[in-house]
């Protein structure tokens, strides 16, 4: 049966949790690939049964709320509020039901399963799409040999812009590939999110060696064929926070003060060298001044905001292509971009001022607790100080992630990537990893010729 932490008032199969979890991380972050192979009817249909899920192991557990980001439930009633007012009311009413839900979701996974075993589901996922990602693309670019649209899609003759592709068959022309996620800075985002996975499951003893190095060496390769600037500053930010936690560990923590200041200091100059040399960041990184056309999505988004700064124009999350007014904001090349490609930007929009702060509550409580449970030592049942756990690095290093993504994509808002920092904050507001017993199948795993544990807790 499954570790919850408080302990739940019932119980649910861990098997089934695992499977949960791997299955909604696995759809969510597959992205455009659902739609595009079986419709958005398909797709809805899919999703809404993970949800039925979801919900259902939350009334079988019966977890506590006592202990849950109260930030998040307060963002989420806000969004409900805004119907009052909304410019789009039924889309805002169906759209922060899709919210609830999807945090219902995290909330069923945080509550079912530990700390190691969260991190095993989403290794498990992410693995899975990029490795079902390549081998798409291989299809593509060896059988098909020419780009292909969603297979429910009839464009005829006319041409169409790059974007409309499901993949562009180039895995072998040097171009960017795109895989199941229909989009290379997506599909680059599962690969660094991969990466932090197994490389934690590899310091845990969670995955075997060769088999995390052929991992790693995959997530490498994807990498590298999708070129994305934004993940490749988030990966920068990544290896920057994890060396600076590692760094904080080595010290007690009523002794970090020159430290913490030491830090400020650092970030002070990074982000005054990142301002002055802009232009030539952006060189390095092969963008233009206008971030590849965000610039004027921004400008659009802020028109809006300005004009309904206090409660904003009502909660829609990702913007609906049948809303005129946002479909035809800001198109680029024939695309109708349908986010302001800035998470915290696009919740200004929607929900004003208001909603921000409360957005901005939730994003930085979840950051400060994934930054505690990396940093703060850990005690066992008998006051004794724990070895250093590598799964306390996990929740930092994936919110880090997420969080310098959401700056040039509003995907924090929905799909996998609220799914996912949801589940972080929930789980790390129910309890931080250095504080969670040790539970049966935390332990690193034996050959898979005796599917047995080393260790485990005393049932």
């Amino acid at each position: 049966m499954t570790n919850t932490w408080p302990l739940a008032r019932g119980s649910v199969p861990e098997r089934e949790a695992f499977a949960l979890a791997t299955a909604v991380l696995l759809t969510l972050f597959a992205g455009d690939a659902v739609p595009n192979t079986i419709t958005w009817y398909g797709a809805a249909a899919v999703w809404a049964l993970e949800g039925a899920w979801g919900i259902s192991v939350v009334v079988r557990a019966r977890p506590p709320l006592t202990r849950t980001p109260r930030a998040l439930w307060l963002f989420l009633a806000w969004c409900l509020v805004t119907v009052i007012w909304s410019h789009w009311r039924p889309a805002t009413l169906a759209s922060t039901v899709a919210q609830v839900v999807c945090a219902l979701v995290a909330f069923a996974i945080a509550s079912t399963l530990t700390w190691r075993r969260i991190l095993d589901a989403a290794s498990l996922a992410f693995r899975w799409v990029l490795g079902l990602s390549l081998l798409f693309e291989a299809v593509v670019a060896v059988v098909v040999r020419h780009p292909i649209a969603p297979i429910w899609t009839d464009y005829g003759d006319r041409k169409i812009p790059d974007a409309f592709y499901f993949s562009r068959a180039e895995l072998f022309t040097g171009g960017r590939i795109q895989g199941l996620p229909g989009n290379a800075n997506l599909l680059a985002m599962v690969a660094l999110l991969a990466a932090i996975a197994v490389a934690v499951q590899l310091a845990e003893g969670r995955l075997r060696r060769n088999q995390a190095i052929g991992w790693l060496v995959v997530a490498g390769v994807v990498f590298a064929l999708t070129r994305s600037s934004t993940v490749i500053v988030a990966a920068v930010a990544v290896a920057g926070v994890l060396a600076v936690a590692l760094w904080m560990r080595r010290v007690p923590s009523g002794h970090r003060a020159g430290r913490y200041l030491g830090l400020v200091a650092v970030v002070a100059v990074v982000v005054v060298a990142v301002v002055l040399g802009r232009e030539q960041l952006l060189d390095v990184l092969g963008r233009s001044s206008d971030l590849t056309g965000r610039g004027t999505i921004w400008a659009a988004v802020w028109g809006l905001v300005v004009q309904h700064p206090v409660l904003g124009w009502g909660w829609i999350g990702y913007w609906w292509p049948n809303i005129p007014m946002l479909s035809g904001l800001a198109p680029l090349h024939g695309v109708q971009y349908l986010q302001a490609h800035d998470a915290g930007l696009d919740v200004w929009m929607q929900t004003g001022i208001v909603g921000l702060v409360l957005f901005a509550v939730y994003v930085l409580t979840t950051l400060a607790r994934s930054w505690a449970g990396a940093t703060r030592p850990g005690f066992g049942p008998d006051l004794r100080p724990r070895p250093f756990d590598p799964v306390t690095l996990f929740p930092l290093l994936v919110v880090v992630a997420l969080l310098v993504q959401s700056v040039a994509e509003s995907r924090l808002l929905y799909q996998g990537n609220w799914v996912l920092f949801a589940l972080m904050a929930i789980k790390s507001r129910i309890v931080l990893v250095t504080e969670e017993p040790v539970s049966v199948g935390d332990g690193p795993r034996t050959p898979l010729a005796k599917r047995a544990f080393r260790w485990a807790a005393n049932p």
